[in-house]
């Protein structure tokens, strides 16, 4: 679960910059157009974690080649750990500590967000209706609340205002209501409730609020409004949120917004409004979509070395010599490098075994367990993986074949291995020495 936090983590970065620079190389100004982009990263995000563990994946050779290690380079097996074994227990406690901080993140946010979405339910529920008006007496300033059938609500004081005020209100509330941004928010504030721990989120949620807000605020001015006395009524209505010491807390609601003197400033400059044709829109589309795809499906394997050494051999098998441990290849494959993709493998093994490493393995229960298993195409588990030399303790070979389940799934196999699948071997030491590796 740790590595999956990690590598959404990476990849949720990795899209926000990409989309950056892509915006900004294509100079998209319209608030509209990034409103749409920002979206769908947002959504993107939402599902990375199901597409990082069961979506597909394509294969990127963009890091540098691992150094080969000869048979002379003897490592130390998988498993032979120091003494009492003292960094399992302290890697499991780590990560149950992990877990639960971001579980209690998630559990708070998502309550507040539970709320919030009441609140707005009850707030249009208990609207008085006055003269085609919902009016509220808990607003005040006016909000546009609801995902598919979109309400506006004004405040008790809305007869006081101008003709002109009014009709300013009535298409920026609309605007909203027919763009769905309420809806685009609380995906926003959702999404920051799931990745909580991660800035980009934060930054996603208020950066969709300010955008939508321009995107109305322009149509306002598109309309014909003054742009002096527009600023003015936001004013005006800032003041009455103050007065009243807070605004409804509901999601979707951002106007006047802590983005006041940022949107006034803009309003009150004017200059031509920022546009965008289909052209550019559809260029905008395809290179986001791209850029998207590459850093959610990609996976950064290594680049070949031009003339790999011999790798160690047993009983004239393939065999792997890697950081952690011997990993026999027991599928005959012509010659094809595995070396980027079995480093990984015996990491997430190893990094996995540590947690699910039995109590009696601290007070010195000591075995060699040799398990075989298969991994198809897509790097996914063939079948559950088989104990072909037994420790005699049966919580030895179970926490063995338990980590290699728990680690599915890898990467993809080379894509100039033509088989569908290939068996390997590898072989767990309990408290043992390096000589027991030739048992």
């Amino acid at each position: 679960m740790t590595h999956l936090f990690l590598e959404c983590t990476i990849r949720a970065a990795l899209i926000v910059a990409a989309t950056a620079i892509v915006l900004y190389a294509l100079r998209v100004e319209a608030a509209t157009a990034k409103h749409s982009v920002w979206a769908g990263v947002t959504l993107l995000m939402l599902i990375l974690p199901m597409w990082t563990a069961w979506g597909p994946r394509a294969s990127l050779r963009m890091l540098p080649p691992l150094v080969q290690r000869t048979a002379k380079e003897a490592m130390p097996p998988v498993g032979t750990l120091s003494i009492a074994l003292l960094p399992s227990s302290f890697v499991s406690t780590l990560q149950a500590i992990l877990v639960g901080g971001y579980l209690l993140g998630v559990c708070l946010l998502l309550l507040r967000l539970a709320i919030g979405t009441v609140r707005a339910r009850r707030l249009v529920r208990d609207a008085v209706l006055q003269d085609g008006m919902r009016i509220s007496s808990l607003c005040a300033a006016p909000v546009t609340v609801g995902f598919f059938q979109p309400a506006v609500i004004f405040p008790e004081h809305w007869r006081e205002w101008s003709q002109g005020q009014l009709d300013a209100v009535l298409t920026h509330e609309y605007e909203h209501a027919r763009r769905r941004d309420s809806l685009v928010q609380w995906l926003a504030l959702l999404n920051r409730a799931l990745f909580w721990f991660h800035p980009v989120a934060w930054w996603l949620e208020r950066h969709l609020s300010a955008l939508a807000e321009e995107a109305c605020d322009n149509v306002v001015l598109a309309r014909g409004h003054n742009p002096r006395e527009y600023s003015e009524y936001l004013i005006d209505m800032a003041r009455s949120v103050k007065r009243s010491g807070a605004r409804l807390n509901i999601a979707g609601m951002a106007m006047p917004g802590s983005s006041l003197p940022q949107r006034i400033r803009k309003i009150v400059e004017g200059g031509p409004m920022p546009r965008i044709s289909r052209t550019q829109m559809a260029c905008v589309i395809v290179a986001c979509t791209i850029t998207c795809t590459v850093f959610a499906a990609g996976t950064l394997d290594r680049a070949r070395q031009g003339a790999p050494e011999q790798s160690t051999k047993t009983e004239g098998e393939p065999t792997y010599s890697g950081s952690a441990a011997p990993v026999q290849i027991l599928t005959p494959h012509e010659g094809v490098d595995f070396t980027a993709f079995l480093s990984p493998l015996v990491q997430a093994i190893k990094s996995s075994w540590y947690t699910k490493m039995p109590e009696g393995v601290k007070t010195g229960d000591k075995g060699r367990v040799v398990v075989r298993f298969r991994i198809k195409k897509d790097g996914t588990l063939d079948k559950v993986p088989t104990v072909e030399v037994s420790s005699g303790k049966g919580a030895l070979d179970n926490a063995a074949v338990a980590a290699i389940r728990a680690s599915a799934p890898f990467e993809h196999l080379p894509e100039s291995f033509k088989g569908p699948n290939i068996d390997l071997r590898l072989t767990f030491f309990y408290n043992q020495p390096l000589s027991a590796l030739n048992p």
